[in-house]
């Protein structure tokens, strides 16, 4: 439990203001109560940078999340979304005004990818393949991308990051060519998590590993949900061996292995570009995406780098 402060100038309640504007108090009046004292987790914080999360601790006692989401549309998006989600494991969006939301509060532990157990990484894959079979989207859900809106954002990702001389033209090119040759002709749709790690993990009170971020959630290709999550999450050998099998309880991992060199070169390449646009370059996942684009493959299931946290936060 963090201290509440009584400052009526605290910082906080600038940040609140600035972030949500009038919206956080229409939620709030929602449940009830006003916000006694506020802590940011906002992740890549930069001048660039709309979306935000904050803890809050209400009047009544009660603990909550407050997200601002870059649009109106996300926000209800992830409101539409959140039923389908297993409350024993995800954390639900309670109500969302303009582009904010309020989450459920889950207190727990937050683990260190190197803590995790085998057991824990296989829960965590069934939990991603349970999430990877829903069905009936809302009819509010949006198409997810198709293969050629794929390889635009990877060709806008390429051509930033090498203006910006974080990649030389060469090695865009190599990059390029080698995601193209492994390009899939379809995928198989679903709803994606679209950040599933162990840095939106925690572990509660009853042992559970409960995903506390679900803000990414819509409709989109699941082999790229898997590539993201194996370029974010480091894993030993037996926790991967262990994941794959949870997952494969839902679903075969047959496409992500055929295509794995295109889905893992996408998922890099936003890795990269999100962090240099936010000013906090991520040498890992550049190194992970100059050795794929040399050709590095074997060994490739166990091997893929994984990217280092995002930020010392969490959101």
């Amino acid at each position: 439990m963090f201290q509440a402060g009584n400052d009526i100038r605290a910082d906080w309640q600038h940040a609140l203001a600035r972030r949500f504007g009038d919206e956080l108090g229409i939620l709030l009046r929602q449940l009830g109560a006003e916000v006694r004292h506020a802590q940011e987790l906002t992740r890549l914080v930069s001048s660039r940078q709309r979306k935000a999360a904050f803890r809050l601790l209400l009047t009544d006692g009660r603990q909550v999340k407050a997200r601002k989401f870059k649009t109106p549309e996300e926000a209800a998006l992830a409101l539409s979304l959140s039923p389908l989600l297993d409350d024993r494991h995800f954390s639900r969006t309670l109500a969302a005004f303009g582009s904010s939301s309020i989450e459920e509060w889950v207190s727990g532990v937050a683990p260190a990818a190197n803590e995790i157990s085998p057991e824990q990484a296989r829960r965590a894959g069934a939990l991603l393949g349970e999430l990877h079979g829903t069905k009936a989207l809302p009819d509010s859900a949006t198409a997810a991308l198709s293969i050629a809106e794929h390889v635009a954002l990877m060709d806008t990702h390429l051509a930033a990051l090498t203006r910006q001389q974080v990649l030389s033209a060469v090695q865009a090119d190599r990059v390029r060519e080698q995601a193209l040759m492994n390009c899939p002709a379809s995928f198989e749709p679903g709803l994606i998590h679209g950040d599933f790690c162990v840095d939106n993990m925690i572990v509660d009170g009853a042992g559970r590993l409960v995903l506390i971020d679900n803000e990414s959630l819509c409709p989109g290709a699941l082999d790229f949900d898997l590539a993201r999550s194996w370029c974010r999450w480091p894993m030993t050998d037996a926790c991967r061996l262990a994941f794959a099998e949870g997952y494969r309880q839902y679903r075969e991992l047959d496409t992500f292995f055929n295509h794995r060199m295109f889905w893992a070169v996408r998922a890099l390449l936003m890795s990269v570009y999100v962090h240099v646009k936010h000013g906090r370059p991520c040498p890992s996942a550049l190194a992970a995406l100059l050795r794929l684009g040399a050709g590095a493959e074997d060994g490739f299931w166990a091997a893929l780098p994984c990217v280092e946290r995002e930020s010392p936060g969490r959101a």
